[in-house]
């Protein structure tokens, strides 16, 4: 396990070391927990951020649904030493690239004042990275939840996704880790817009990860700088249609309203068995599309077929070869409280 210091660097943790560390009572602080996205309590020390699946076919940097996977941050200490400052523990992989915890933290602290205490966390994940499932927003909301936690101060949700869309240069992501559901992204000249409402819970999203990664700063490089009007209109079309489908359960709607003809095209070439994937022909399987900029691809499961849409989505990986990862998972609609304060 690796312990990253405020200014980046790492060391290894002992054995020993990282057993007190996850054994030792956090001293007593007040930590304001969100719920707005969770089904389960968590504990009053630890902050859990949804990952998230984006796009969903035509709706491109628009639309996004929270997932049932989370990366957690439990305070583990506070320490008047750090000086506002934070230690981190990964439990599992550390972040090989940009540590983006800590990256939203700071520009939390740049913005509204570097907390008095410092914090001592440990972290854990089961958001693949670079897999197209969110990652990096969740990590990045979770910086701002910290500083919260750390200021004893709640933020209000628009200053939190303008934040988060500061450091990941849009919206959609973040606000579906923020907001929960499915939630639509508006980038204007004021900021960010993001608005969520519930996801049909009859619907589940089946997602095959296969074991390549794919940043998505690569995967944003190939997309063409224009579309053809009819293009543009196509995609628009069925992105109205997706969210009237799901709206209305006229689910039959999906496999066309999945449809698009911007980003996915370009991206193939970097996906594994994507063009395969968005040709299944299957009752159990509503539609396909690319999760994110990917390299996970979504299914959405008719009601009730789950289990077969991911044996459909699972042997089109198997034919061709590739090593992948199915995922089983249902979206995470917003609780019915937003937000509450304990203490430890």
């Amino acid at each position: 396990m690796l312990f990253a210091a405020p200014g980046g660097g790492r060391r290894v943790a002992e054995a020993s070391e990282f057993e007190a560390l996850t054994t030792r009572r956090p001293q007593r602080l007040r930590v304001f927990c969100f719920y707005d996205c969770c089904r389960m309590a968590e504990p009053h020390n630890v902050i859990a951020v949804p990952g998230s699946t984006a796009n969903l076919g035509p709706g491109f940097d628009a639309l996004s649904v929270a997932l049932d996977l989370h990366l957690r941050i439990r305070i583990l200490e506070v320490r008047a030493d750090l000086a506002g400052a934070i230690e981190y523990a990964f439990e599992g992989p550390a972040p090989t690239g940009e540590n983006r915890i800590e990256a939203a933290y700071q520009l939390t602290c740049q913005t509204y004042g570097r907390p008095v205490m410092g914090l001592r966390v440990l972290v854990s994940s089961d958001i693949p990275m670079a897999a197209g499932l969110g990652s990096s927003a969740a990590a990045t909301i979770a910086g701002i939840r910290l500083y919260e936690a750390a200021r004893a101060i709640p933020l209000d949700q628009a200053d939190v996704l303008r934040l988060a869309s500061e450091i990941e240069g849009h919206p959609d992501n973040a606000a579906a880790s923020l907001l929960g559901g499915i939630t639509l992204s508006c980038q204007t000249d004021t900021g960010p817009i993001a608005r969520s409402w519930r996801w049909p819970e009859a619907i589940r999203l089946v997602i095959a990860t296969p074991e390549v990664g794919l940043e998505t700063s690569r995967a944003r490089a190939v997309l063409p700088s224009s579309v053809p009007l009819r293009d543009a209109v196509a995609n628009l079309q069925r992105a109205l249609l997706l969210v009237r489908a799901l709206e209305t359960g006229n689910y039959g709607d999906l496999r066309e309203a999945l449809a698009d003809r911007w980003h996915q095209p370009t991206r193939s070439a970097m996906v594994p068995a994507l063009t395969e994937c968005l040709a299944i022909d299957h009752p159990a399987v509503l539609g396909v599309c690319l999760s994110g900029a990917g390299p996970s691809v979504l299914a959405l499961a008719a009601p009730g077929q789950s289990n077969d849409a991911a044996a459909v989505l699972g042997d089109v990986y198997r034919r061709a070869g590739v090593p992948h990862t199915i995922r089983n998972l249902t979206a995470l609609n917003p609780a019915p409280l937003a937000r509450r304060e304990k203490t430890a």
